[in-house]
């Protein structure tokens, strides 16, 4: 792919705004330091590394055949440890931007660095969106958000305006490759505690909007709290076009959950046969390729 033209110029960098007030945002960016903190914690003992030690090979498959095999640069914007970044790296000649808020993550990133010949075709940031923006900004033929990164930012004018801005970074012939939990199989104690909740008038942003959640895991002995988005074909096609996008492709990422089929090579070859005839709404995560219009 090329990415020697212009990003789309129908939203320039400089004229973005905030959908929503400056309490909103408020709220936002103190919604973004907890899970900072959360992730932060999450990638310091290892845990996340031991739990999801691989990609999911039917995504990394996906990635490359949807333009990642022949793309110049790469944005993995929330690339965690680099499991996919990794991958690309050795698949392909491109050179990737790493991006993540937690800065715990890419010092592990730039561990599983050291050592290999990869070191000069990755470039980390992680200071903010605006460094990205700015330091990072040139256009990308493939955008990932793997692994539900997009369900962790917050409420919908959060997430739709995160959108809105990587569709900034986008070559003219490039793609954003996006995968999200499924509402229909994650959690269902906990979306029904927080629908209950929101019945009641006990919500509290953006604890009151549809389909967040919030949960409690044990890592490393302590409890810590995460957030998630889940996300039907709908929604997630509304957030898309609202941010610019149309949607090329939409199927279920997997039947069996992400750690199953990175932990072992055989349950994910099975799922792989299993879920190629599995609607998107039911697979256990959500994979689409969008582009931008």
């Amino acid at each position: 792919m090329r990415s020697t033209g212009p990003a789309h110029g129908r939203r320039s960098i400089t004229s973005r705004h905030w959908m929503g007030n400056p309490g909103d945002r408020m709220k936002t960016d103190e919604f973004a330091k907890a899970m900072r903190r959360t992730y932060d914690l999450y990638f310091l003992g290892g845990d996340y590394g031991r739990r999801y030690p691989r990609p999911n090979a039917a995504t990394l498959g996906f990635v490359l055949a949807n333009g990642g095999r022949d793309a110049q640069r790469i944005l993995d914007f929330g690339c965690g440890d680099g499991r996919y970044c990794l991958a690309l790296l050795e698949c392909t000649r491109a050179h990737v931007t790493a991006y993540d808020i937690s800065a715990s993550s890419l010092i592990a990133l730039n561990a599983r660095l050291s050592g290999t010949p990869f070191r000069g075709r990755v470039s980390l940031a992680g200071t903010g969106m605006s460094q990205l923006l700015h330091t990072y900004a040139a256009p990308y033929d493939v955008v990932l958000m793997l692994f539900g990164v997009l369900s962790l930012i917050g409420d919908r004018a959060a997430r739709i305006d995160t959108l809105s801005q990587l569709r900034c970074l986008i070559a003219e012939d490039g793609r954003l490759v996006i995968t999200v939990p499924s509402i229909a199989r994650r959690r269902p104690v906990e979306l029904l505690r927080h629908a209950l909740a929101r019945r009641l008038g006990r919500a509290r942003p953006p604890l009151d909007e549809g389909g967040n959640i919030r949960f409690t895991r044990e890592v490393s002995g302590k409890p810590l709290t995460f957030f998630y988005h889940l996300y039907g074909v709908r929604d997630l096609t509304d957030e898309l076009s609202q941010a610019g996008y149309a949607v090329q492709c939409c199927e279920a990422e997997s039947l069996l959950p992400e750690w199953c089929v990175t932990q072992s090579r055989v349950l994910g070859w099975l799922d792989r046969k299993l879920s190629r005839r599995l609607p998107a709404v039911l697979g256990y995560g959500i994979r689409i390729v969008a582009v931008p219009v």
